[in-house]
């Protein structure tokens, strides 16, 4: 199983359009952990109509949470909101997923976890601590560098961090 992770899309709408184009369409991935700031509700709406599952935290960049929860608990909606912190198990793996990477690599250092997934610095970042995996996959936003994501493999317990737009 191959999830897809991202963070930080802080309402910037082309970028996502893209993203879910290439999480489905190249990489075939049907399961999706978002790590917060979507900013308004509107990528919320975007990433409800994805064909899978998208497993998504808040951050600190997250408006209006009411509408985000509405959009969420319609019955079609691909979205599962998780709060401020989500422990899962995917593909036979623990996870666990966070906007903020202070609390991620602190959950990496703990050895309870395959991986820990964290944004808000925007900047790709990937460390090993023992047995798990701690993973900053950047930013779609593409303020502070290209706009990129992570495919996550649950097989070999490894991520690939990818750029979402083609180089020039």
């Amino acid at each position: 199983m191959k999830l897809g992770v991202f963070s930080d899309i802080h309402d910037q709408l082309d970028h996502l359009d893209r993203l879910l184009r290439v999480l489905g369409d190249e990489h075939g991935i049907d399961v999706a952990l978002f790590l917060g700031d979507f900013c308004s509700p509107i990528p919320a709406r975007r990433l409800s109509a994805f064909a899978g599952t998208v497993h998504c935290v808040f951050g600190n960049g997250d408006g209006d949470r009411f509408a985000m929860h509405k959009i969420a608990l319609q019955p079609e909606s691909a979205l599962r909101l998780h709060g401020e912190h989500a422990e899962l198990e995917l593909g036979g793996r623990r996870l666990a997923l966070t906007h903020y990477p202070l609390y991620g690599r602190a959950l990496a250092r703990t050895g309870d976890y395959d991986a820990v997934f964290s944004g808000h610095t925007h900047q790709r970042h990937q460390e090993r601590f023992g047995d798990s995996l701690w993973l900053n996959p950047g930013e779609i936003l593409g303020a502070m560098g290209p706009p990129s994501y992570a495919v996550y493999d649950c097989t070999r317990g490894e991520a690939e961090v990818l750029d979402l737009l083609p180089s020039a």
